[in-house]
C-alpha cells in the first residue's frame, strides 16, 4: 500500500489537490456557458469519480508489501468487514446527496455564496459527526 511519510510528499499532494479542486467550478461554469447541461456534467463527474477510485485502488493499494497491520488492496477485499464497507457506502450516497444539492444551489444563487455556504455546513456538520463519535467510542 502507497503511505506518504514525509513532509515534501504530503505537501506536493495538497497543492495537487488544490490544483484539481480549484479548476472544476471554472470548467463547470464553461460549460455551462457552452450549452452543456448541469446534469449531463455532474454525470461526467460521478463516473470519472468512480474511474479514478477504482484506478487508484487498483494502482496505489497494491504498491509496496504487505503487511499483518497494513494489507493491500486485493487483501482487503476478502476481508469479512461489512461494517466499514456499509459506512463507505452511506459516506459516497451523502457525497453524492451533498454534490447534487451544491449544483441546485449554484444555479439559484450563484457561485460566491453557495461556495460560502456549503463549505461552513460540511464543517458544522462534519465537526458533529465527529463529536458524536468521540462520545460513542468513550460509552457516552
Amino acid at each position: 500500500m502507497f503511505i506518504v511519510e514525509d513532509k515534501g510528499s504530503a505537501i506536493a499532494l495538497m497543492c495537487a489537490a488544490l490544483l484539481f479542486l480549484g479548476t472544476w467550478p471554472a470548467l463547470l461554469t464553461l460549460l455551462e456557458r457552452r450549452g452543456r447541461l448541469p446534469q449531463h456534467t455532474y454525470l461526467d463527474y460521478s463516473i470519472t469519480n468512480l474511474l479514478a477510485a477504482v484506478l487508484i485502488a487498483l494502482t496505489l493499494g497494491q504498491l509496496g508489501e504487505s503487511k499483518q497491520d497494513m494489507p493491500n488492496f486485493f487483501t482487503q477485499l476478502s476481508q469479512d468487514n461489512w461494517p466499514s464497507v456499509l459506512f463507505a457506502m452511506a459516506g459516497g450516497l451523502v457525497l453524492s446527496i451533498g454534490n447534487l444539492s451544491t449544483q441546485y444551489a449554484w444555479a439559484y444563487v450563484g457561485l460566491s455564496v453557495t461556495e460560502v455556504i456549503c463549505a461552513s455546513m460540511v464543517v458544522v456538520i462534519g465537526k458533529f459527526v465527529n463529536r458524536l463519535e468521540d462520545m460513542s467510542t468513550a460509552g457516552i
